[in-house]
């Protein structure tokens, strides 16, 4: 029978009625089929007889044994198939969020599995096949989500109706079934500029001044006594939200920011405005928490620097109407203007030079020395690293057992001799090259520590004199101190702008251009690009960015030197031979002269070289 509903006698009675009938007993075949959900049963009287194959998710009962093999079964045996249901249980979790601003129900569903007896056509071997339907369930009630919830202090901004919706109706996911209130932040406080930050801003050049030679002229930006500078705008405070725990969640405070007044400039009663308090160069510097302001004052000399007036030493800006003369100086913390020619002289600027006349046998430095320092900074780290490694090897020496201590009496020269000539020969070489690079600009203070290129100069040349390990690494000490101060020293963009110069050294933080006739026989270093819309002939150049240069070199051969970094351009619309440009660590020298070329790095890093018909400058 199946699933115990049926007797044998019934299962008899519907093999009897497919059987035929006595004449044909001994052609009976041995067959089952399924039928309504049973099965029946015939075969001839001695066999053979029909064989029924068990599946997953039936139990095949012969006799009351369940078989889970293939069995030969007759009319006289009780047999039982019977589905086996599955049941999958179901999984949940209420999860609140980090922010404690959500609440997260996740649900898997349970499963039922309802199987039911497939009907099958007779057949001597019968596979048994069942047919399956699937049901979900919740794995949980809307009762025990409400305790979860309480048990973990779920109480504000519950969404009752979700809760309850989920509870009836199975289905996989993820939901928000609670929402806390964020707390709204405020505004940070902060202060406008109303005034320009740049140094100085271009002034158009009228029509009846187009024959004016110097072609590239500037206006130092200042203000008058009374200008509003800055306005702030203070903080507004945050509003405070609600956790679905119920805590209050306070708003992270607003930064403040302070805004402070200095020299030349007034702070108003209610703190919210800066207004100059004298005429001069407006000046904002920002820090982390506060912005202050202050008013550079210029100071305007009417005739030329020489020895009636003396030096120039001055914080702010300064303006020159007349000459710079021999042997004279400028120092500004600001930006200097010279209104006619400087002729073997100093003029040293916190921001940018300008000449409006030419420049003979004289050094400008514009926005410090910092420019400068940054070249010292790959030769500094190569004397650093040499140094550190010479004095490891020293003392791994010092403790070698084959050392006899009666051989250094006199101090350990030997071993620095014996060192450099072996395995630190670069050092001699780097040394050098720092000390001509300090040499080409005597009169620009470089920051380096007292007597450090002396003492490194001393340790090239007589390695065998040096006696004490501490006098190498107190040299170490120095030569690490001075390249950390250049790495923290503030890299301020100043610019040089000049008509014509001859035998001058020009150094710039930022641009320099030269819009007259160009330069003769000097040396030019720039942190960012160089233009040059007249003639670079002898000397070297070296810039950070672009170089674009009318005439290069000259026609007797001058030896003269361009130098970029590597992904800068230099262009050139007339190139004499014995000229060498060196982008980055390719070099490339002129044989012979050549009009409009351009030249950078591609890729790989080789030196392209493109030429061109049109003028560049």
């Amino acid at each position: 029978m199946v699933g115990g509903s049926h007797t044998q006698d019934s299962i008899a009675t519907r093999a009897l009625n497919l059987a035929p009938d006595s004449t044909g007993a001994n052609n009976l075949s041995a067959t089952v089929a399924i039928i309504d959900g049973y099965p029946v049963i015939k075969h001839p009287p001695g066999g053979p007889y029909p064989v029924i194959v068990p599946c997953q998710g039936l139990r095949l009962v012969v006799n009351g044994r369940e078989r889970k093999e293939p069995t030969p079964v007759t009319v006289e045996d009780k047999v039982e198939i019977l589905p086996v249901d599955e049941r999958q249980e179901g999984y949940w979790r209420v999860k609140v969020s980090g922010n404690k601003l959500e609440v997260l129900l996740q649900m898997q569903p349970g499963v039922i599995r309802r199987r039911r007896l497939k009907d099958l056509p007779p057949a001597q071997v019968l596979q048994l096949e069942t047919m399956e339907q699937e049901s979900f369930y919740t794995p949980f009630t809307l009762e025990d989500l409400v305790r979860e919830l309480k048990s973990q202090g779920i109480q504000y901004g519950i969404d009752w109706q979700a809760c309850a919706r989920l509870a009836e109706a199975p289905a996989e996911g993820t939901w928000t079934i609670a929402r806390g209130q964020p707390a709204l932040p405020g505004k940070d406080a902060t202060v406008v500029l109303l005034f320009t930050t740049q140094d100085k801003v271009p002034v158009t050049i009228k029509e009846e001044e187009q024959n004016v030679n110097f072609r590239e002229r500037f206006q130092f930006t200042s203000v008058e006594p009374g200008t509003v500078l800055a306005r702030k705008h203070p903080v507004t405070k945050g509003q405070p939200g609600r956790a679905v725990t119920g805590e209050i969640i306070l708003p992270p405070e607003p930064r403040e920011i302070g805004l402070v007044a200095l020299q030349g400039a007034i702070l108003s009663e209610n703190g919210l405005e800066v207004v100059a308090a004298r005429a001069g160069r407006p000046v904002a510097r920002k820090t982390k928490d506060r912005v202050i302001i202050e008013v550079i004052p210029a100071l305007c000399h009417g005739g030329n620097v020489d020895l009636t007036s003396g030096n120039i030493t001055f914080s702010g800006d300064v303006i020159i109407a007349g000459q710079v003369e021999e042997g004279m100086a400028i120092e500004a913390g600001g930006n200097v203007y010279v209104g006619d020619t400087i002729s073997r002289a100093m003029v040293r600027a916190g921001g940018s030079i300008e000449v409006a006349g030419n420049v003979f046998v004289s050094v400008l430095a514009a926005g410090g020395t910092t420019a400068f320092q940054q070249r010292l900074s790959p030769l500094l780290a190569r004397i650093a690293d040499d140094l550190e490694r010479l004095i490891a090897a020293i003392k791994q020496l010092l403790r070698h057992p084959s050392l006899k201590k009666d051989d250094l009496k006199g101090g350990i020269g030997p071993l620095v001799l014996l060192l450099m000539e072996k395995k630190f020969q670069d050092l001699a070489s780097t040394v050098e090259l720092l000390q001509k690079e300090a040499q080409r600009l005597p009169s620009i203070p470089l920051g380096a520590p007292e007597g450090l290129i002396n003492d490194l100069e001393y340790l090239a040349r007589s390695p065998l004199a040096i006696k004490r390990m501490g006098y190498l690494e107190a040299m170490l000490k120095k030569v690490t101190t001075w390249r950390e101060d250049i790495g923290a020293t503030p890299q301020v963009e100043a610019d040089v702008t000049i008509n014509y110069a001859v035998n001058s050294t020009i150094v710039a933080t930022g641009n320099i251009k030269v819009v007259g006739d160009g330069c003769y026989h000097s040396r030019l270093q720039a942190g960012k690009s160089v233009t040059i819309n007249g003639v670079f002939r002898g000397g070297e150049l070296q810039a950070q960015g672009d170089i674009y240069i009318r005439e290069l070199g000259s026609r007797s051969g001058t030896e003269t030197r361009v130098v970029t970094r590597a992904g800068a351009r230099v262009t050139a619309g007339h190139v004499f031979e014995n000229t060498s440009i060196q982008i980055g660590p390719r070099l490339h020298s002129f044989n012979q002269e050549e009009r409009g070329v351009s030249l950078w790095l591609d890729r790989e890093g080789e030196i392209i070289k493109h030429y061109f018909t049109t003028p560049v400058l």
